[in-house]
């Protein structure tokens, strides 16, 4: 698919911080959401056949960038009230066996990462997304303050739902892979006065991908990053609202 681009390079300032932004990120759309939507795992709304399908790039320093052995591809929607993430991927060993909400679920199996970031500002989000349906939702002051045990912000809820093509937690069989939907609250994101806008956002959605048959835990981006590093802020796409709208 044709990707858009950022046609310069924007050096974006806060106290304290600078943020040099890679003039290769991309830009992502989220186009609107129209009606009820149910979060299901199942992209069944007609307005997710509009929105693009972003592909994840396993990064530079690792082998055979930046074609993923298991492919995966990431869309994005919004209401008034919701960002809505849609991921479908190629997964033969479907596995997440962290049981519980707000655990590292990167540490126990498959798992989907959003971060999302204001322009122009240090803090950050990380939201992880499990194909058993379990998340966890972080905060981040600054690059420079990751500070994992009080980043996470249990009082946070989002809606996850996922469908697995195959059987969870079994290694000894081949799975197909799994699609995975999530709305994440305009509410939570907005708290400090950010305005939720076109190009007012960096995102990058990032896979940890675990599988008895790879060689390694494969990891992909919505970037192309130069090495394994999803806190990369200087490589996070733009979202941008397409102006039918």
């Amino acid at each position: 698919m044709k990707w858009e681009f950022i046609a310069a390079a924007c050096l974006a300032f806060t106290t304290g911080c600078a943020i040099l932004q890679n003039e290769n990120a991309p830009r992502i759309a989220a186009v609107r959401a129209e009606g009820k939507v149910i979060v299901d795992g199942d992209a069944s709304e007609l307005f997710w056949q509009d929105a693009p399908a972003y592909p994840l790039l396993v990064p530079e320093d690792q082998p055979g960038s930046p074609e993923c052995a298991q492919k995966g591809w990431i869309r994005f929607a919004r209401d008034n009230r919701f960002l809505y993430l849609y991921a479908e991927v190629v997964d033969d060993d479907v596995v997440q066996e962290g049981n519980a909400d707000y655990g590292n679920l990167y540490e126990t199996g498959d798992v989907i990462e959003l971060f999302l970031a204001p322009v122009g500002s240090c803090r950050y989000w990380e939201f992880l997304l499990a194909p058993n349906g379990r998340y966890a939702v972080l905060f981040f002051p600054g690059p420079g303050r990751k500070i994992f045990r009080t980043a996470m912000r249990r009082e946070v809820r989002i809606e996850v739902a996922a469908k697995v093509r195959g059987t969870l937690n079994n290694w000894s069989d081949r799975d197909s892979g799994y699609t995975l939907e999530a709305a994440i609250p305009l509410a939570e994101l907005t708290r400090f006065g950010d305005r939720f806008e076109s190009d007012c956002w960096q995102l990058l959605t990032g896979r940890y991908n675990y599988s008895v048959t790879l060689p390694e835990i494969e990891y992909s981006a919505t970037s192309l990053l130069p090495r394994t590093n999803f806190h990369l802020r200087k490589c996070y796409g733009t979202l941008f609202f397409p102006h039918h709208q």
